[in-house]
């Protein structure tokens, strides 16, 4: 005697709308996650990238209470030996996101106003562009402008 809850033709499996269906809320959910995750990735190398900043300028000032002038150099005309600070911002260039460099200040000298940018390597970040930076008098910037990428 067969079991009335089972089929009489003995077929179990998922049909295809099933499978349809499942597919569906699939892409839903990988279309509202991945442009989220890129989002969180990108905001953890911005953090990266203002902490680097925000520890040139503190080593800007400690050069220049010593030599009575800040250090303008370049992150790709230097090799990293031969300038006191990170030209990255991470410990090494293959896991740095932002290259560090260190410029004077627009209308000043290098001697009375430093600004220290960091450089996207690769693409730019979709928020903030490709530099993030800030000087000696603390005015910070971007590429674009935007409030966020210092907040």
């Amino acid at each position: 005697m067969r079991s009335p809850t089972l089929p009489s033709h003995g077929a179990r499996g998922f049909t295809l709308i099933e499978l349809m269906i499942t597919v569906a809320i699939i892409g839903i959910l990988a279309a509202i996650a991945i442009p989220s995750y890129q989002n969180s990735v990108w905001k953890g190398k911005r953090g990266e990238a203002k902490a680097a900043i925000q520890r040139t300028l503190q080593s800007e000032e400690r050069w220049y209470t010593q030599n009575n002038t800040y250090l303008g150099f370049s992150s790709s005309s230097l090799p990293a030996s031969t300038t006191p600070f990170s030209i990255y911002s991470a410990d090494n260039a293959t896991n740095s996101r932002y290259n560090i460099s260190a410029v004077a200040c627009s209308g000043s000298t290098i001697g009375s106003c430093v600004q220290v940018i960091a450089t996207v390597v690769g693409n730019a970040d979709p928020t903030c562009g490709a530099t993030l930076a800030m000087d000696s008098q603390g005015n910070k910037t971007s590429s674009t402008s935007n409030a966020a990428c210092w907040n």
